[in-house]
């Protein structure tokens, strides 16, 4: 038997034995370390329902990292028992993406079917500590959203919001080398840790957008207005009044990359999109590139990604980690040890 986290709806979550998943030829079994809280979880548990991708009564989780200690027999040998690897949920099940919340991140034991090294089993070097390597899921999902808006080293990047995607999308960045980072928010403890990450920072609780931008980017002229000089945004806020502030000040062929998920609709001006040709583009999920990527930043960037992990619970201490998570008080990612 196992013990793993269980779903019952709103505020509710229990800690239960499970029977130990069966290892079928193809498949690997993986003891999971360590289990992220991402934001979806935290929605879901918050709302109750059964019905946003999280079963009632179901095994939940998708930000694990853990050690082989099982492999079918008609697995490849390139993995062995022992190894640390990352798990990407997506393709971890021949189910796929629509059950890809219900991996077992929260789970002593995660079954990964039809196991493939580098396209559902990532190899970590054990010396990442292991909190520090749960965050390969998320991280990708930052960097996804970031590279989607094709930046150069030379470009000056605005993130805009430091929660936990904001961040490791500003981390992805400035690991591979942009050295004009910009973190914009309004919460002066989080910005503190993406200037520890190396980014710049903007608090608009302090001034206004286009004024602390402005003040790092200086400004072009456009129509007869002076704007930021930024090439690219990317949007981790999910903040219609900001992105329609973006919209404003976006200067000609700059790049808009969203990763944040909306929960209403936005206005947007297509003459805007027109007449400046701006480039919108949506990210969502992550690719093979972007999983490999993120090993390599967990390996030589693990310091300054530590600082983003800011909480370890048990997981007899699951609920109480997600009511953390949710207050979201003195929080980056908040994760769930399960050894």
């Amino acid at each position: 038997m196992m013990k793993a986290a269980i779903y019952y709806g709103k505020n509710d979550i229990r800690v239960e034995d499970k029977p130990m998943p069966v290892v079928g030829p193809a498949d690997v079994l993986v003891r999971n370390l360590r289990g992220g809280i991402c934001g979806t979880d935290i929605n879901i548990v918050k709302v109750g329902q059964g019905d946003m991708g999280i079963s009632l009564g179901s095994e939940f989780g998708h930000e694990m990292v853990g050690e082989v200690v099982e492999i079918g027999s008609d697995v490849a040998s390139e993995i062995h028992i022992g190894m640390r690897v990352g798990i990407n949920p997506i393709t971890a099940k021949k189910v796929g993406r629509r059950k890809s919340l219900e991996c077992s991140g929260f789970s002593q034991y995660v079954l990964v079917e039809e196991a493939q090294l580098d396209y559902n089993l990532y190899e970590i070097d054990p010396s990442v500590p292991a909190e520090v390597a749960s965050l390969i899921e998320p991280m990708s999902v930052g960097r996804h959203g970031a590279f989607s808006a094709d930046p150069k080293p030379e470009d000056r990047i605005v993130v805009m919001g430091a929660g936990p995607i904001g961040l490791l999308a500003a981390a992805s960045l400035i690991a591979e080398g942009m050295k004009q980072v910009c973190v914009v928010d309004i919460d002066e403890w989080r910005l503190a840790k993406a200037a520890g990450l190396g980014a710049l920072t903007v608090n608009t609780s302090a001034t206004t957008l286009e004024e602390g931008l402005a003040a790092h980017y200086g400004t072009v002229n456009v129509y007869g207005v002076e704007v930021p000089n930024v090439d690219v945004f990317i949007d981790a806020a999910g903040a219609p009044v900001l992105f329609e502030k973006i919209m404003k000040i976006v200067k000609p062929q700059a790049r808009i990359s969203i990763i944040a998920v909306y929960k209403t609709e936005v206005p947007i001006s297509l003459q805007q999109v027109m007449s400046k040709e701006v480039q919108v583009k949506g990210s969502s999920g992550y690719t093979h590139e972007d999983f490999s990527k993120v090993v390599e930043h967990l390996t030589h960037f693990h310091h300054e990604l530590s600082t983003l992990v800011t909480q370890v619970y048990k997981l007899d201490d699951i609920q109480e980690a997600f009511n953390t998570a949710i207050q979201a008080k003195g929080t980056v990612k908040v994760v769930v040890e399960l050894t």
